[in-house]
Parts: structure tokens; C-alpha cells; sequence
């Protein structure tokens, strides 16, 4: 009879063990949930990510003869000297959850070989609206000031880009063309200890 009890004792220790495991895992897996993060990124145009019931759309729009605002064209050949486009990048929460936004503009030259090279020096954005920020020191990303509820579209964060052509064209040759990417980077603020989108957790690297 010891033996017996010896061994319920043992089972009976293993089995809280096994319970206070699973309940840390379940506890880990929630407090995770509540700093889920998305990206989109490598898209130009039209760029959706879905995680769950998070998710984010970054666009690029421009604006065609008539004043319609249409998706941007892409790798178009480079002109020479200063060119000016019109192209409006905005966020969409695609997902079911309120969201901090944030972008990483990306510019690249596509020369005739077809290797791509960062051009993000010979490049200039015209600022779009004001709810989106900087750090200071800058990181290389616009923020959202504000949450972007689910289904809301971000207002403009840029509003064009001004190319040094010429200089495109002397570093990296004739036939150079361009590529615009908007990388887009979404954060759930639901219990976040800030309102702040610059310190809000969780940011992906």
C-alpha cells in the first residue's frame, strides 16, 4: 500500500506539472495575440497582407489625364534631367482589429541587365498629409499618428516623387527604370501601455 500511494503521490505531482505548463504556453500564446504584427512588403501598386484577423493594404495611386485617380504604372523608362510623378500612398486596415501604421518608402533603379540598385538618395517626396510623422533622428519610416480603425483608409502620406533622372541614368546607365515600393508595417494597439504610435510595441525588425 505505500508503494500505491507513493506512485498516486508521483502521478498526482506529474499531472499538476503537465497543467501549470499548459497553462504558461496558453498564458505565452495570449499575451502574444495582443502585440500580432503584420507586413507588406516587395508590392508595388496594391499590396495586401493578411494575418488572422489582421491585415493591411498599402496602395500607390496616381492621377490620370482626366483627374481619376488609377493604380500607378510601374517600370517606365527614365527621362533625363528632373522628373516629377504623381504618386499618393495611403494604408487600408484590411483586418478585424484597430491598427498603428507605419511606412518605408523604397525607390529603385532596374537597369538594362535587369539587377536592381537602391536610388532612395536621387529621389524627394512631396509630403502628404500631416497625420503622418517622423522620428527625430529619422528611421526611415512615415507613421500614422493615429490608430487606423478596421476598414479605414489612411489619408495621403506622400503626394509625389521628384527623380534626379540624369543622375540615375550617370550611375547606372541608359534604359534605367524605375521601381516605387511601398512597404507597409501594421502593429495591433489594442493594450498597448501608449496611445503614441512612435513608442507602441512590437514593431516587426
Amino acid at each position: 500500500m505505500p508503494a500505491d500511494n507513493t506512485q498516486a503521490t508521483a502521478d498526482s505531482t506529474k499531472t499538476r506539472a503537465l497543467l501549470w505548463i499548459l497553462l504558461v504556453a496558453v498564458i505565452c500564446v495570449f499575451a502574444a495575440a495582443q502585440t500580432l504584427s503584420v507586413i507588406t512588403r516587395e508590392k508595388p501598386f496594391f499590396d495586401r497582407l493578411q494575418f488572422g484577423t489582421m491585415g493591411i493594404e498599402t496602395s500607390i495611386m496616381t492621377i490620370d489625364a482626366s483627374g481619376a485617380e488609377i493604380p500607378a504604372p510601374d517600370g517606365g523608362e527614365l527621362g533625363t534631367g528632373s522628373a516629377h510623378m504623381k504618386r499618393i500612398v495611403r494604408v487600408e486596415n484590411t483586418g478585424n482589429h484597430a491598427m498603428f501604421v507605419r511606412v518605408k518608402l523604397r525607390f529603385e533603379c532596374i537597369d538594362a541587365a535587369g539587377g536592381h540598385h537602391p536610388a532612395d538618395d536621387l529621389v524627394s517626396y512631396d509630403a502628404g498629409d500631416a497625420s503622418w510623422i517622423r522620428r527625430d533622428p529619422s528611421d526611415g519610416y512615415l507613421y500614422l499618428a493615429q490608430v487606423l480603425e478596421p476598414g479605414e483608409v489612411s489619408a495621403t502620406a506622400i503626394a509625389g516623387v521628384d527623380v534626379n533622372t540624369a543622375a540615375a541614368i550617370a550611375r547606372y546607365g541608359e534604359g534605367c527604370t524605375y521601381h516605387l515600393v511601398a512597404d507597409g508595417y501594421g502593429v495591433q494597439s489594442k493594450n498597448q501601455t501608449t496611445d503614441d504610435v512612435l513608442k507602441a510595441e512590437g514593431w516587426p525588425a
